[in-house]
């Protein structure tokens, strides 16, 4: 009769085997969803660009057409001052509320969602930062006990195709994570600026 020592690691063993093949899955499917960020981040970084100037001329502008009563004008001036896709959508909302009685209420509600967009954009990156390399550290020591198994049974392709396994899961994971760490370095500093550029906006508008 098999001792309960023995059941609780036969049991182990086989609830751990059994999640390498979901782990591998998920693992190629965030090495792809890292290719996909990295694609788009090349993109936004091909159309960024920063114009303080072209900004700071936009805030007054606006600022003077509204209190001369020019709403319409002062709307397109302001939604033009943007010189990067998030700041124009940024401009473009905020020159909606040009003609609100609560612009200063608006305004900051309005910023506040941008700040909210912007921390899922990055809490996305962490996933994958954080997620990819723990896959791959599972795909890593799951198929180590079938290696093991196979080297003390003198099967030495069982071992070679575990260790196989195991060194391509480590790599891909190191991969997806370092790859997405990047990103979301650089974006933060991108958004940061953004952040600060918007809050300026609604300073000399408001």
């Amino acid at each position: 009769m098999m001792d309960l020592s023995t059941l609780i690691m036969e049991t182990m063993f086989t609830l751990s085997g059994a999640l390498l093949y979901p782990a591998i899955i998920l693992l190629l499917a965030f090495v792809v969803w890292t290719l996909t960020a990295l694609g788009q981040f090349i993109s936004e970084y091909s159309g960024r660009t920063r114009s303080l100037e072209r900004l700071r001329d936009g805030c007054r502008e606006t600022q003077a057409l509204v209190q001369a009563g020019s709403y319409g004008e002062a709307a397109e001036t302001l939604a033009a001052s943007g010189s990067n896709p998030l700041l124009r959508s940024f401009t473009g909302d905020l020159a909606k509320l040009l003609d609100d009685d609560r612009f200063s209420i608006e305004s900051e509600k309005l910023l506040q969602d941008y700040e909210i967009r912007i921390a899922a954009e990055l809490e996305r990156l962490k996933v994958l930062t954080r997620t990819a390399p723990m896959l791959g550290l599972m795909g890593t020591l799951i198929p180590l006990g079938p290696a093991l198994m196979g080297l003390s049974a003198g099967n030495v392709e069982t071992l070679a195709s575990n260790l196989v396994i195991a060194f391509s899961t480590t790599v891909l994971g190191l991969f997806a994570g370092g790859i997405a760490y990047a990103i979301m370095l650089t974006k933060r500093r991108w958004y940061l600026q953004d952040l600060s550029d918007m809050e300026y906006v609604v300073r000399m508008v408001g």
